[in-house]
């Protein structure tokens, strides 16, 4: 209820946020400060890239006048120069911002990290006052200082954006393999890694002597601060919500319902950012999930019949989450490589056992310098990881391809609700619901339907 509650009001207020979506031109003096989301290197010093400076500006004003968002730049200068995040810039040019378009991507990206404009400076001329880095940004590059200090780059670069979500650093020959194999959402912070970052730091609370309140207002803190760090990604805010749900559950000795807590996750991200509705990775993380919570338990019972029961529930999980994902990957992307699940039974459950311990790794050696061989040895087994990924890629053809419309995927995930554990129809029905949700993806690889 609380899910269709959500995505009914985020409905509505996506079109009212369309309806009211900042765009326009301005002309003049404007000004504006240099986010750490601009190309730079480890120190947050801006790096030339096809001969210019990619910005990300913020707190712009135009003539003296405050503009709500924030716009992109790319600035070719005149003579060398030394910019760093931080920085107040002033030129005399234009911002320009077009109207919201549901569905397109620069629309969605645009709504998503609130840049909303692009700057066009006229001349070489740049007028820069030398600012510091905010609080968030500090810790992003404190972190990506120990990263390439003490890793190879391309591990350096997967790791950031594996802690971080910010794969703009990364180069091509690094994260294509992982999206031919279905394993890009390694580096697209999700559910996973929330999930191992909050036990880890729980299992430390939970040795510090503390009163209830307390221990909880610290996870809270910890959940609320990992989501900005990760610019508030809705896998990220999802992840968040469902388990500081559980967690206060707990602490008032409530029964915790997942699926009610999924519900409660899209209802907050929906009404606060109702934009996330048209973002590709806001639906696939719910339809993943949905597809975990809904059939991992079956068929996880069906397949410990056959093979061993580790072996089997994790196999399960993987399955469980591609029925819920299929749909929008094929919608999205009109095909899912064949090696999806084999490769992600050997690539999820070695992050999982690595992970945290890398992640303790950062954290010391961007507090210690000194204590960075402790991040180089951690980071190994990703580097391995990295090359397992690029031979798997080399067998990626065979691919399912079908063309799903938005309609069938209206069709599926109610099937699939039919077909999940929280459905009271009678086993029959429930597998009749399944098989029409197969007999979909079927359909989808032989006909498209014209609208």
């Amino acid at each position: 209820m609380l899910f269709a509650v959500g995505f009914l009001l985020g409905a509505v207020s996506a079109d009212l946020f369309a309806a009211f979506f900042p765009s326009g031109e301005y002309s003049g003096y404007i000004e504006g400060r240099i986010t750490d989301a601009s190309y730079s290197d480890k120190r947050g010093f801006l790096t030339l890239t096809e001969g210019g400076y990619s910005m990300e500006l913020e707190n712009i004003r135009v003539n003296g006048e405050k503009i709500f968002g924030k716009a992109s730049l790319f600035y070719v200068p005149g003579a060398e120069m030394q910019l760093q995040v931080g920085d107040r810039i002033a030129f005399f040019g234009s911002v320009t911002g077009e109207e919201f378009q549901a569905g397109e991507y620069s629309s969605s990206v645009a709504a998503k990290y609130g840049v909303y404009y692009t700057a066009f400076a006229k001349g070489a001329a740049l007028e820069v006052s030398k600012g510091g880095f905010a609080a968030v940004e500090s810790i992003r590059f404190a972190v990506k200082d120990a990263l390439y200090t003490n890793c190879r780059e391309e591990t350096a670069s997967f790791l950031f954006a594996m802690i971080f979500g910010d794969t703009s650093y990364m180069e091509y020959a690094v994260s294509q393999p992982f999206r031919d194999t279905g394993t890009a959402h390694l580096f697209a912070v999700s559910g996973l890694h929330v999930a191992l970052l909050f036990y880890a730091c729980a299992a430390v609370l939970n040795k510090i002597h503390m009163p209830k309140a307390l221990h909880v207002a610290a996870e809270l803190f910890i959940m609320v601060g990992y989501s900005a760090l990760c610019s508030f990604s809705p896998s990220v805010v999802r992840s968040a919500v469902m388990i500081m749900t559980a967690s206060l559950c707990k602490y008032m000795n409530l029964r915790y319902d997942a699926l009610s807590a999924f519900g409660f996750s899209a209802c907050a991200i929906l009404l606060f950012a109702p934009f996330f509705l048209y973002d590709a990775g806001f639906l696939m993380s719910y339809g993943s999930v949905f597809g975990i919570l809904g059939t991992a338990r079956p068929v996880a019972r069906t397949l410990r019949k056959v093979i061993w029961r580790p072996v089997a529930d994790t196999v399960a999980v993987s399955l469980a989450a591609n029925f819920g994902l299929l749909p929008f990957m094929l919608c999205y992307f009109g095909s899912v490589p064949a090696l999806t699940i084999p490769v992600n039974l050997i690539i999820v459950p070695l992050t999982s056992a690595f992970y945290p311990l890398l992640l303790a790794a950062t954290v010391i050696a961007a507090i210690l310098p000194p204590a960075g061989i402790l991040l180089t040895a951690a980071s190994v087994p990703t580097y391995f990881a990295i090359l397992f990924v690029q031979a798997a890629a080399q067998f990626t053809s065979l691919s399912l391809t079908a063309t799903f419309t938005p309609l069938l995927c209206v069709l599926y995930y109610p099937l699939l609700a039919c077909a999940s554990v929280y459905c009271r129809a009678p086993a029959s029905v429930k597998k009749g619901c399944g098989y029409a949700c197969l007999a979909l993806v079927i359909f989808s690889c032989f006909v498209t339907l014209p609208f």
